[in-house]
């Protein structure tokens, strides 16, 4: 008889476990603002290419690190999309709405493009250190003519920034501030080409 109760409770804790609430899940994007005064606009066509990205970062899952052997992965909390695309409407988005280029597309064929961004996408992470947490990205950016391949201007950057609170909701702000200015920076070594 004990043995038949503790089956049955042990199939009734496996089904509450099955069919309980489970915890509430949050999606983050990255999100770059633009600045109050347009850029000066280059008079090109720019293409922005499909983004290379190692594996272990083009996932939904947000991955963060508490040493740099350890790999995780929050178990509730997601990217909107993968990082390979997330980055690339951000991009899009970014550079529309500050009039940069005459024209800016995710997809089209060469003729129609007169330069090319190209992004490798390194780390995109949170490291969550004893003493703060911290936003990490890196990545090469890098503009070419799309006729002859000839690199326009290039970057290459491993940021790492200070979370000003310890909640995965801080990450995104920072990791689109980073963002901007590396992008800011690229626009800035176009100037006079």
């Amino acid at each position: 008889m004990m043995k038949k109760a503790a089956i049955l409770m042990l199939c009734a804790a496996g089904l509450w476990g099955c069919f309980s609430a489970s915890p509430n899940k949050a999606y983050f994007q990255l999100y770059l603002e633009p600045k109050a005064a347009p850029a000066p606009a280059f008079d090109k066509i720019l293409l922005i290419d499909r983004l290379v990205v190692d594996n272990l970062y083009d996932d939904f899952r947000i991955l963060y690190r508490l040493t740099p052997y350890e790999v995780n992965y929050y178990p509730y909390i997601f990217w909107a999309d993968k990082p390979s695309q997330m980055i690339r409407y951000a991009l899009d988005g970014y550079l529309v709405s500050r009039k940069t280029f005459r024209r800016v597309l995710l997809d089209a064929t060469r003729g129609e493009t007169d330069w090319i961004l190209r992004v490798v996408l390194h780390r995109i992470e949170e490291v969550d250190a004893a003493a703060a947490w911290r936003a990490r990205l890196s990545m090469d950016l890098e503009i070419v003519e799309a006729k002859t391949e000839r690199v326009l201007a290039s970057r290459r950057f491993d940021r790492s920034e200070p979370l000003p609170r310890r909640e995965v909701s801080a990450l995104p702000p920072a990791l689109s501030h980073i963002l901007a200015e590396e992008l800011e920076a690229l626009l800035a070594d176009l100037q006079g080409k």
